[in-house]
């Protein structure tokens, strides 16, 4: 981390940014995938200020989540380390119980201790608190999108101190099983709901198309267009406290659509998300960015912007600070991803490689019944499709989801929605077994406790 930290000084020195004002907004939609939203291509669904942001600054193109599952994707992007490294394997509340190990520190510690205030309004998903030192935790409904912009606004307006925010959204994440499980149903504190066409909607190819589903989504379009309000109205309260220009503004998506196909999966519904960076100073962003990155990248970023050595143990990932202005970034070709459960009682370990045009995924526990997750087995899109008999969901075999192989490859040029498995080519043998000792090598590298058992090849460890 020390040459981008000397790149940070030497950009910060230029600007007469002075060091105790590098603040940090992280704002967080929940189930969001890559490709709903205006400024990554969407004809339908409506994001002006998501948008006016990618203008702003960089749209990073391929950007993943390592786990599509709520609770432990958070604790990737607080703690720079992946799920079978951080100990937060599935969900944190209730039965699930799940929390980051003793010996792992979150960011808001980190930035903590370098002077920082800190402050998280909306979902936060997080466990053990005493990992998390958060100054500034107000009670908010995190599908209040009004209220929370005051929050905000009322944390700027009495912090002095560098500053780390973060503003999580509980929108598109579905408001229950019952129904198309999206939508809002009425005026939320004065806010008004955007109204979409069902018959206008983007079906995508994983999912069905039928009634049900296109309502479910027209609501998840009501929703996402709600939170893109939020994210205009935090950003209007920080230019009106004067922090514009010295703050890093980072967007994200936890991971994908509640959907199945997505939730739960290392299918690109599930992980590839909208990430978009504004960072003060850059003379020429380069955007749309070629870049792949991960939420791996997300506390090494935060990290090199605030000036916060971190010795204590290595990261997974590496500050994206250096490459904003960069058309042509080398070995940045290639993430890592990690799944263990969503629930306690949907255990179904993952590791997966994703290279520009490859991926492979390494299912540790083939033969099991792939457990959907519980937002996503009950809800009416799965209920109805199983209730009707159907074969496929989507362009998938209803089968080939619930009972995967060890192994899956996807050329994803020529199969974008992965429902072609290469990994038994003869073709396609050389490629995998290149991506299987590059897995194996960054798995090993991490120390990752289930290799000790496991190995994609099927060999007795």
């Amino acid at each position: 981390m020390k040459h981008t930290l000397t790149f940070l000084l030497s950009l910060l020195a230029s600007l007469g940014v002075a060091e105790d004002s590098r603040n940090i907004l992280f704002l967080i939609s929940d189930n969001h995938t890559w490709t709903d939203v205006g400024c990554y291509g969407h004809p339908v669904v409506r994001t002006p200020n998501l948008d006016r942001l990618a203008e702003e600054g960089v749209r990073f193109e391929q950007a993943f989540a390592t786990t599509a599952s709520c609770g432990p994707s958070r604790a990737v992007m607080y703690t720079g380390l992946l799920t079978h490294a951080n100990g937060q394997y599935a969900h944190p509340h209730r039965e699930h119980n799940q929390q980051l190990r003793a010996d792992v520190t979150s960011v808001f510690a980190m930035l903590k201790g370098a002077g920082y205030r800190t402050g998280l309004i909306g979902k936060d998903h997080i466990k053990p608190l005493e990992k998390y030192p958060i100054d500034f935790k107000p009670r908010a409904r995190s599908r209040d999108v009004i209220a929370m912009a005051e929050h905000a606004g009322e944390f700027l307006d009495e912090t002095e101190a560098p500053f780390f925010l973060v503003v999580s959204f509980s929108d598109p994440h579905p408001v229950s099983i019952d129904g198309p499980g999206w939508g809002i149903e009425e005026t939320t504190n004065g806010y008004t709901p955007l109204k979409y066409d069902p018959t206008e909607v983007v079906v995508p190819p994983f999912l069905p198309d039928t009634p049900e589903v296109r309502e479910g989504i027209a609501g998840y379009y009501q929703q996402i267009s709600r939170m893109d309000h939020g994210v205009g109205l935090v950003l209007e309260k920080l230019e009106q406290v004067g922090h514009s220009e010295d703050t890093l503004v980072v967007f994200i998506s936890d991971h994908g659509t509640s959907e199945p196909g997505a939730m739960g999966t290392h299918y690109e519904p599930g992980v590839r998300v909208p990430f978009l960076v504004r960072c003060p100073g850059l003379e020429n962003p380069v955007s749309p960015h070629r870049a792949l990155v991960a939420f791996t990248d997300l506390t090494p970023t935060f990290l090199d912007w605030a000036g916060v050595p971190f010795e204590d143990y290595p990261l997974h990932g590496r500050s994206i600070l250096p490459i904003l202005e960069n058309k042509s970034p080398e070995d940045w070709d290639e993430v890592l991803l990690s799944h263990v459960g969503h629930d306690i009682f949907a255990y179904y370990p993952m590791r997966t490689l994703r290279e520009r045009r490859y991926k492979l995924i390494w299912n540790l526990t083939p033969g099991t019944e792939y457990p959907l997750p519980i937002d996503t087995v009950q809800r009416r899109t799965w209920v109805d499709l199983r209730a009707r008999g159907d074969q496929k969901i989507g362009d998938r075999n209803v089968e080939d989801y619930l009972h995967r192989p060890r192994l899956e490859l996807y050329d994803l040029e020529e199969d974008p929605w992965e429902t072609k498995n290469l990994a038994d080519s003869s073709e396609h043998e050389t490629i995998r077994d290149a991506m299987v000792e590059r897995l194996m090598e960054r798995l090993e590298e991490q120390s990752d406790p289930w290799i000790r058992k496991y190995h994609p090849l099927g060999r007795e460890q």
